[in-house]
């Protein structure tokens, strides 16, 4: 067992953030935690006000690592935003828990209107992108992308829980459909001669 003065709250975070991708959220105890890296619970209460403290602390984290997964995602064929947009699908499908633990355990509301991460991307990548969301009111844009966010999660938890036979080009196919008839349904269609480039 490891001295509690090598204990420290980063070595606390990292094994809880394993512990919490491998088994999933419901799996964070101060007791489990103890026990993945060797140690009493004592230094674990010592070093965080309260398991809620660290709870908050991994939700966090995961959303970062969630925010990296669609960054990290790069096919040069591809327009920057629906890169992220795949980034996204690929973070759902093959991070099971962590997606989970973002949207699906309820351990927080989800609010696409105040989201920091997921919302703000695509809304940062599209508008960097297309032309046609120069012409939108604050509102269309609003509406557009709190549909386009909440269909996205829809199919990631479809990716995530394996409920449906969908590969990935599938998925992004219906986003891209998605997203068209978003556009249009806010008037805002290609202009002849001027259609925009994969999004």
């Amino acid at each position: 067992m490891p001295p509690r003065s090598e204990v420290t709250k980063e070595k606390v975070l990292s094994a809880a953030f394993e512990l919490v991708r491998k088994q999933g959220f419901e799996a964070l105890s101060a007791r489990n935690i103890a026990e993945t890296i060797g140690c009493s619970t004592q230094p674990i209460y010592s070093l965080f006000n309260s398991i809620d403290e660290l709870k908050e602390r991994i939700y966090d984290k995961a959303a970062q690592y969630a925010r990296d997964c669609m960054l990290a995602y790069q096919d040069s064929d591809n327009s920057p935003a629906l890169n992220v947009t795949i980034g996204f699908l690929h973070f759902a499908q093959e991070e099971k828990f962590l997606f989970r633990t973002l949207y699906l355990t309820g351990y927080k509301t989800y609010n696409p209107h105040t989201d920091e991460f997921l919302g703000e991307e695509l809304m940062s990548r599209y508008l960097r992108y297309s032309k046609r969301l120069n012409y939108v009111s604050d509102e269309q844009m609003k509406r557009i992308f709190l549909k386009l966010t909440i269909y996205l999660i829809g199919i990631g938890t479809l990716l995530n829980s394996r409920t449906l036979e969908l590969d990935m080009d599938e998925a992004t196919g219906m986003i891209r459909e998605m997203y068209e008839m978003l556009l249009q349904k806010e008037g805002l269609t290609y202009e002849v001669g001027n259609k925009e480039g994969n999004q």
